[in-house]
């Protein structure tokens, strides 16, 4: 029950890693904000909640969107009355848009994935970190190993792990220019994770094995290990 009477806005809740962290949040205590396009399974995560006795509620939120997540936010501080953390986990892959290696890669493909990881995770710290000032609180990212390595033929989706990397640089200029004001802000880097995004990953043998290769521990983590670093 680390989270008790901490109030927290996770993006991207509606499945994997951002329901994961959800739940997990909410059994350490915190009041907990769904944000999610996806209304219906954003709805599912939150009733999960609810249904365990614990507080969520759920604001349907394109985080692309500036004056979405502006409203996420203050819907947060109108419901609860305050807020302590953001993980900011929304994010898609690119290859069904036209992500593959620089070359190949369609600009619009990478103006979508920017759009959406980057310039998401931009815009919702920067409308959580006002509501952060006055006591304090901590950001948490979601990342890729993909942002720390080169892909070396493996998963060449190279605007995705552009802007994974950004999110990487983001993260550490926000906790270094307001650690004076209390926010600590941290990145998570994730491998391979069983989501919905893993799926091609794990029906191709060859590929699988190339993966177990990276992660020693197993081909797959699972979205609990992510929470829980979160």
């Amino acid at each position: 029950m680390r989270l008790v009477e901490k109030v927290a806005i996770i993006t991207g809740a509606a499945e994997g890693i951002g329901r994961s962290c959800a739940l997990t949040f909410a059994q350490e205590g915190a009041a907990v904000v769904v944000a999610d396009r996806n209304a219906a399974a954003g709805e599912e995560t939150t009733q999960a909640i609810v249904d365990v006795g614990g507080a969520a509620i759920f604001v349907q939120t394109d985080v692309a969107d500036a004056a979405a997540v502006a409203a996420l936010v203050q819907r947060t501080l109108d419901h609860f009355g305050r807020l302590d953390v953001l993980v900011s986990n929304a994010g898609i892959g690119g290859r069904s848009l036209g992500d593959g290696p620089v070359h190949l890669c369609t600009p619009e493909a990478w103006d979508q994935i920017m759009t959406v990881n980057l310039r998401g995770t931009f815009l919702a710290c920067k409308y959580a970190l006002p509501a952060m000032f006055e006591h304090g609180g901590s950001i948490v990212t979601i990342a890729s190993v993909l942002g720390l390595v080169g892909t070396q033929g493996l998963f060449d989706t190279h605007a995705y792990a552009t802007s994974k990397a950004g999110i990487i640089g983001l993260t550490r200029t926000i906790a270094a220019h307001y650690a004076r004001q209390q926010v600590r802000a941290n990145v998570i880097a994730p491998g391979l994770i069983d989501t919905r995004m893993a799926a091609r990953t794990k029906a191709n043998p060859e590929l699988a094995a190339q993966v177990a290769f990276w992660q020693p521990l197993g081909v797959v983590g699972q979205p609990r290990d992510v929470a829980d670093a979160a």
